[in-house]
């Protein structure tokens, strides 16, 4: 059964194709938001070749429904059944083989297939800085800087190096613990800090905090982000499933912020796995 914003979404696919002579109408698929150091690409695919979508102004249409994002093994292999996904960006079928379990992404099991894949590298538990707001997080050593550019982090710093996954959740699990440092950040929080001016002086006493009580390496800021900060007022976290226009202020992290009536802001990263409608 179609909930409602499918049934809007279908709506307005039915109607912009009635339109296609007065304005070109594409549906695609959004298949990944990555971030290179800090520039980032959203890529898509219209069912022929992978593009990346120009997002210096954007104008489109986003379903509710998310569809698997297929297999880049081998080249990009769109998923042969379109399976619907929730938690993850792939079906267990498309998933690589490196993660026999899609859980171990969110919350690592004990578990032998694991042995020399995914879980199996040497990861990282890390100290990162949303403006002045600290919280420890953990993924793979080599994804470090590229995690926290991901997250929109202004600032962070090594905690300690593990062998596998399991054991790097363990230990962020304790250092929040023992630190009394969450391990997640709001989207509220972080938008409300994207509008205020970024106090070093702050991030780098709450730093010298934590190292008084526990081992932890250099503090590195993250400023380079395609962005003017800080915004001239909170921006408005828009539900990601229905209609975006307007022109693009900048990108943080996972954030898309664009100008339509004031200040709003878009969940990239949630993009992914979602069919959109543009029009060009």
């Amino acid at each position: 059964m179609e909930n409602r914003v499918d049934i809007v979404y279908r709506k307005a696919a039915e109607l912009l194709t009635e339109k296609k002579e007065e304005k070109e109408v594409q549906e695609v698929h959004v298949i990944s938001s990555k971030w290179e150091e800090f520039e980032h690409e959203l890529q898509i695919y219209d069912g022929n070749s992978i593009e990346v979508l120009d997002t210096d102004e954007i104008d489109f249409d986003v379903s509710q429904q998310k569809i698997c994002i297929g297999s880049f093994e081998d080249g990009y292999i769109p998923c042969p059944g379109e399976r619907s996904i929730e938690r993850f960006r792939q079906c267990s079928e498309c998933a690589p083989e490196e993660i026999p379990k899609l859980e171990c992404i969110f919350e690592p099991q004990d578990c032998k297939e694991c042995e020399g894949g995914f879980c199996d590298d040497t990861h990282a538990v890390y100290l990162a800085f949303q403006g002045t707001l600290p919280k420890i997080g953990m993924t793979s050593k080599d994804r470090l800087r590229e995690r926290l550019i991901e997250q929109g982090a202004d600032a962070y710093a090594l905690l300690l190096t593990v062998e596998d996954r399991r054991k790097a959740r363990e230990e962020e699990k304790r250092l929040s613990e023992k630190l009394d440092i969450s391990q997640r950040i709001s989207s509220k929080k972080k938008l409300k800090r994207m509008a205020r001016k970024l106090d070093r002086k702050i991030i780098e006493r709450k730093y010298r905090g934590v190292k008084n009580r526990v081992a932890v390496g250099e503090l590195s800021f993250l400023d380079d982000y395609p962005i003017s900060l800080p915004v001239r007022a909170k921006p408005r976290l828009r539900p990601v499933p229905g209609r975006h226009e307007g022109e693009t202020v900048g990108l943080k992290g996972e954030f898309l912020i664009y100008e339509n009536s004031g200040l709003q802001a878009l969940n990239i990263s949630d993009l992914v796995g979602r069919k959109m409608l543009l029009k060009k």
